[in-house]
């Protein structure tokens, strides 16, 4: 058996800082709920009590003389006439009542005060079990009650993160809608400009050639109507 002085020093124990420290909850709490109502004067019932716990609480006390209703259990139950019959067994128990100067209405007296003690406890225990049952589905009928809330709470704050999201998503389609057709103007712009560009540098090519063409002809032209007209440059 531990000693007394477990529980305390464990409690210091953890007091001391051993204890993991208290974790930061990550949610808010949701409306703080009251009291559930415990009923203080309907509590768990403790031990049972023995046999003789309840027949002493009931006054029942071993008779003077040591014949009760568990002596004669105890004969009966004995080597000496347990496989006896019926016929027997009564004439034992009956011989030694009288030696023992015990009456038979004395012993069936204490017999009855004994099952009436226990048929009342009985009585008495499944009333607190009824009670402490019913207690405790009242307090179940709460529990869910509160369970429930927070559940369409928290659902309603699921749903409306979804709705976020589904905002976002519908934003970024609308988004990107508009960015293909502006993407689709910049490519016709860039087809229709880009095309000429790349033919220019062969327009201008041609247009040199033919001027360097002309320049050539014009040239040998001029000395042979030098020759005929300049009589100096003939003699």
């Amino acid at each position: 058996m531990q000693p007394k002085s477990f529980i305390p020093q464990f409690w210091r124990r953890q007091q001391n800082g051993d204890a993991p420290a208290k974790a930061t909850p990550m949610e808010a709490t949701v409306n703080k709920t009251t009291n559930l109502g415990v009923d203080a004067a309907v509590t768990p019932r403790a031990e049972l009590l023995s046999y003789e716990d309840i027949y002493r609480a009931a006054g029942i006390m071993a008779p003077g003389a040591g014949y009760d209703i568990h002596k004669v259990v105890d004969m009966l139950n004995s080597e000496r006439i347990r496989d006896l019959s019926k016929d027997v067994k009564r004439a034992s128990v009956l011989m030694a009542l009288d030696a023992a100067g015990i009456g038979v209405n004395d012993l069936l007296t204490d017999a009855t005060r004994r099952q009436n003690a226990l048929n009342s406890y009985e009585a008495a225990q499944r009333k607190q079990l009824e009670d402490f049952e019913a207690q405790k589905a009242q307090e179940n009928s709460r529990i869910e009650q509160e369970i429930e809330r927070i559940r369409v709470h928290y659902a309603e704050r699921i749903q409306k993160n979804l709705d976020l999201v589904a905002k976002e998503k519908e934003s970024l389609r609308n988004w990107q809608g508009a960015m293909q057709h502006e993407g689709q103007r910049i490519a016709e712009v860039i087809e229709l400009c880009g095309k000429p560009a790349a033919a220019a540098p062969s327009a201008m090519a041609a247009a040199a050639g033919a001027a360097g063409s002309a320049t050539k002809q014009g040239g040998a032209a001029e000395p042979s109507h030098g020759l005929s007209t300049n009589p100096l440059a003939k003699a």
